[in-house]
């Protein structure tokens, strides 16, 4: 499963930069890379949780194997990503 591109349609205006996918024999973890983590996380934890659903039920994850996380990108400047994905939300929509 490649959650990038949904992740970049979703969270294009919190600043993402980029995810990282590690899987484990445990679970798999995703690491949301943006400038904006409170936007991520939400309030209470409660937009990461949404997050984990949807990308549990869209990539065929088996529940509770799945989990999100979000890691602030310092400096958006170094970060192309970072810098490209809300310009590409504008003018895509």
């Amino acid at each position: 499963p490649r959650p990038h591109e949904f992740l970049a349609r979703t969270l294009g205006e919190d600043g993402y930069a980029g995810v990282e996918v590690r899987v484990t024999p445990i679970r798999t973890e995703i690491i949301i890379r943006a400038t904006r983590t409170r936007e991520v996380l939400g309030e209470k934890g409660r937009r990461i949780r949404e997050l984990t659903a949807l990308v549990q039920k869209r990539f065929g994850f088996p529940e509770n194997s799945v989990e999100l996380f979000a890691e602030r990108v310092e400096n958006r400047a170094s970060c192309a990503m970072a810098q490209c994905e809300p310009l590409r939300f504008k003018l895509i929509g």
